[in-house]
């Protein structure tokens, strides 16, 4: 089960059935203030990930699910072990490119106490940790924000006007041929141009991420130069690997 990557009212949704152990699409839609439309996709991907469960007129916690603050706990354990392996790669005066997602946030929040680089990025959690950083020099891609991030094609056009040392992004999912998967075809388009535009690459991303799917394909798992998990990758796909990325793995946390 996996609960990285949620959005706000993803959580909150979570929280809310812990409390109540139930409650209806509807009341849902009133308390968050969107549509029903809206907390059926919100409820569709928890069902998914097997936070939650859907019911007759409603949905309730998963039966397997452990309380959301434990798993949240856990993982940020892991987030952080993940992004601390990833700071060995990058020196003092590098710079950096940033992409979306929990785990690259979790990278820049340990570059705001190292300092020394410059660092652009779309993914507004990670230039949340890095505006009052000393010695850091943030640029950040403008545009339409979503869930914290700002994508589309202005992040493409944003990442392909600048060369840096290292870009460092996660997935949605990788398939079981490699394909690297994202959930919109624009974060997929984001992350090739990070790839294109930079000199290393750095994919981080948890174990969970070699079962998930998601219906954005954009390169490959041997694309990166070097690919940092928490575990070893599936031996399917561990085969692929051995001509292309460096896999390291991160320490328990």
């Amino acid at each position: 089960m996996n609960a990285t990557d949620l959005s706000e009212r993803q959580r909150d949704i979570l929280r809310l059935l812990e409390q109540s152990g139930f409650a209806t699409i509807e009341d849902l839609a009133g308390r968050f203030g969107v549509t029903t439309q809206t907390i059926r996709r919100d409820v569709n991907d928890l069902r998914d990930r097997a936070l939650l469960m859907r019911v007759h007129r409603g949905v309730r916690p998963h039966e397997g699910a452990r309380p959301y603050a434990s798993r949240a706990v856990e993982q940020q354990r892991e987030k952080a072990a993940l992004a601390r392996e990833v700071l060995r790669l990058i020196p003092a005066g590098a710079s950096v490119s940033i992409g979306l997602g929990s785990t690259p946030a979790e990278v820049a929040r340990l570059l705001a106490h190292a300092g020394g680089r410059d660092v652009i990025t779309n993914n507004l959690v990670a230039a949340s940790h890095l505006w009052d950083a000393e010695d850091i020099t943030l640029s950040i891609c403008g545009g339409a924000v979503r869930d914290r991030s700002v994508s589309g094609s202005a992040a493409a056009e944003f990442f392909a006007a600048y060369r840096v040392d290292f870009a460092i992004f996660g997935v949605a999912g990788v398939d079981d041929d490699g394909a690297l998967l994202d959930f919109r075809t624009e974060e997929a388009r984001a992350r090739a141009a990070m790839q294109t535009h930079a000199r290393q690459s750095v994919l981080v991303l948890d174990q969970v991420k070699f079962q998930r799917r998601a219906p954005a394909r954009g390169g490959w798992l041997h694309d990166p130069d070097y690919v940092v998990t928490n575990a070893p990758p599936p031996k399917a796909l561990a085969a692929g690997l051995c001509a292309g990325a460096l896999v390291l793995i991160s320490e328990a946390p």
